[in-house]
């Protein structure tokens, strides 16, 4: 009788140990599962962070090929107005900037 119930004893102590290590490589698939797919939206994030960046890059460069343009045209035209003008006209305006023109220590 004593041996039969050892027996039966140990015979259960098997099964919870079987289910156990059952239960722990479960548990091990779904935390593997789970790292794969935060990897994958870690992954998904960056992707759709370089494309927005991508995207204010070139926007950025347009925006400042236009301001480039824009500058241009506006000291093309101030250069057309002043090619208009008299030399005792431009004379004053010319001395105004001379300081900033010449380098320093020049007559």
């Amino acid at each position: 009788m004593e041996r039969d119930l050892l027996g039966k004893v140990l015979d259960t102590e098997r099964e919870i140990q079987a289910k156990i290590e059952s239960e722990k490589e479960r548990q091990a698939k779904r935390i593997e599962k789970a790292r794969e797919e935060a990897e994958h939206r870690v992954k998904q994030a960056e992707t759709e962070l370089r494309e927005q960046i991508d995207r204010s890059v070139l926007k950025a460069e347009e925006a400042a090929e236009e301001k480039a343009v824009d500058i241009l045209e506006a000291a093309a035209r101030r250069a057309e107005v002043l090619r208009g003008m008299s030399d005792e006209a431009l004379h004053p305006i010319v001395m105004k900037y001379i300081d900033s023109i010449l380098p320093r220590g020049a007559p």
